[in-house]
């Protein structure tokens, strides 16, 4: 029954495929970068005064941890 159906179903491909192979064109190379000096990275910084909201979160969200941690180490303790 298998063997009945694997047939069925190339035919069936082979009928209904009219596909055709597209050469695409060689792949351009990529040019390694090879002069890499510091001075041309742009680093983050969070206390920019562009990122004040974002220290701002960070700030709050690191004490609310160190809240939580002596609370629980108070609770754990006493």
């Amino acid at each position: 029954m298998s063997s009945e159906i694997h047939k069925y179903i190339e035919s069936a491909i082979e009928k209904n495929l009219n596909a055709e192979v597209i050469n695409f064109p060689k792949e351009k190379k990529i040019k390694e970068i090879t002069n890499l000096n510091k001075s041309n990275y742009y680093v983050w910084k969070i206390n920019d005064k562009s990122n004040d909201d974002q220290l701002k979160a960070v700030t709050g969200i690191c004490l609310m941890l160190g809240a939580l941690i002596v609370m629980g180490l108070y609770s754990n303790l006493l």
